[in-house]
Order: C-alpha cells, then sequence, then structure tokens
C-alpha cells in the first residue's frame, strides 16, 4: 500500500508539473515546444537475454506515462515518466527522466513512420534496494497511428506501437555466471504510446 501511495504521489506531481511545462514554453518559443503528455500501456520482461543459466524470463504489465518536451532540434528532445510494473511478479515504482536523441535520417527515410532514437536516462527506483540509476536505451517506434488513423485526431495519428531496450550502466550491474557483472543484461519494454494532450 505504502508503495502505492508513494507511485500516486510521484504521478501526481508529474502531472503538476506538465502545466508548469506549457506556462515555461510560452514564455520562451525560440526552443521549447509545447510538452506531449503520453500514455504507454504495455509489457516489461527481464531476463529475456542473457541470463545466467537457470534464470528464467520475467514480464509484467507495465503502466507507463511520459512527458516528452520537444525542442526545435531535430536532435533532442527531453523526457521524464513514470512507471510500474503490475500483476504477479510486480515490480517497484519508478520515475525516469533525461533525453532522446533521435537517429534522424532513420525518421526521414521512412517518411516518419520509424521513430529511432538512442535515450540516456535517469531511473529513481522507489522501494527493495532502490536507488537512482544511469541507463541507456534504444527506442523504436512504428507510427501505426499516422499509417492507418492520420484523420482520426492527435491521439489516434499520433498513436504508435513502442519496443524498448534498456540497459543499465550504473549501479550494482547483474552477474554472470562466472561472477563478472554483465554488461548487457537489458530490460525490454514494449506496447502502446497514445499521445493524449498539449502538443501536436
Amino acid at each position: 500500500m505504502k508503495r502505492f501511495v508513494k507511485f500516486a504521489t510521484t504521478v501526481a506531481l508529474l502531472g503538476a508539473m506538465v502545466p508548469a511545462a506549457a506556462s515555461a514554453q510560452e514564455m520562451n518559443t525560440s526552443f521549447f515546444k509545447a510538452p506531449v503528455f503520453v500514455l504507454q500501456p504495455g509489457g516489461v520482461t527481464a531476463d529475456a537475454i542473457s541470463a545466467p543459466s537457470g534464470f528464467e524470463s520475467v514480464t509484467a504489465f507495465n503502466a507507463r506515462f511520459a512527458t516528452v518536451l520537444p525542442t526545435a532540434s531535430p536532435w533532442f528532445s527531453g523526457i521524464f515518466g513514470a512507471q510500474v510494473a503490475t500483476g504477479g511478479n510486480a515490480g517497484f515504482p519508478n520515475i525516469f527522466y533525461g533525453g532522446i536523441i533521435p537517429i534522424a535520417p532513420i525518421s526521414r527515410a521512412t517518411s516518419g513512420m520509424l521513430d529511432v532514437s538512442l535515450d540516456p536516462l535517469g531511473v529513481t527506483v522507489f522501494g527493495g534496494n532502490g536507488g537512482t540509476f544511469f541507463f541507456g536505451e534504444l527506442a523504436v517506434v512504428l507510427q501505426v497511428g499516422k499509417m492507418m488513423m492520420a484523420n482520426m485526431g492527435p491521439s489516434w495519428s499520433g498513436a504508435g506501437i513502442y519496443f524498448l531496450v534498456d540497459q543499465q550502466l550504473s549501479g550494482p550491474l547483474p552477474r554472470d555466471e562466472n561472477g563478472d557483472k554483465d554488461r548487457f543484461r537489458p530490460i525490454l519494454l514494449y506496447g502502446l504510446t497514445i499521445p493524449v494532450g498539449f502538443g501536436k
């Protein structure tokens, strides 16, 4: 119950920050654009890649919310949000924040249908052996809304399918079968991304 209260409080604080970000955008239109709030329901899988023998992959539903802060540069946007895995393999709530560095040539080559980015992120985990860790993320988004629902409003036309490969780069790294630090044992996240407010 305490974990849920902490998570709900974090989401409320993030929600309060969105209007503030919008006000800041009004004052400085030269670089920052209107923030975009997105729902990203989906799944999260751990130990699917490079897990030692005897470790089975663990999958859970992931309730994920994010706010993207676009900029005038095609090479950088900001992001912050919150997520928690729920169900039988529930995890601890966490917040994430950092940057989105698009690989712009891929988006241009696919007419905006496929977005790929490299995202440096800070992740703060609440509960358990929580703390703040640095992650590197490869993000791939297929813009199905542009292909199938272009005339159905911004939420549907902006909808997509995301796939994220998140690798922890700091803190206590997982160990391989030899007891050495395993520097490639990523967490996989995937699901729908649906814009619900601000921006385009």
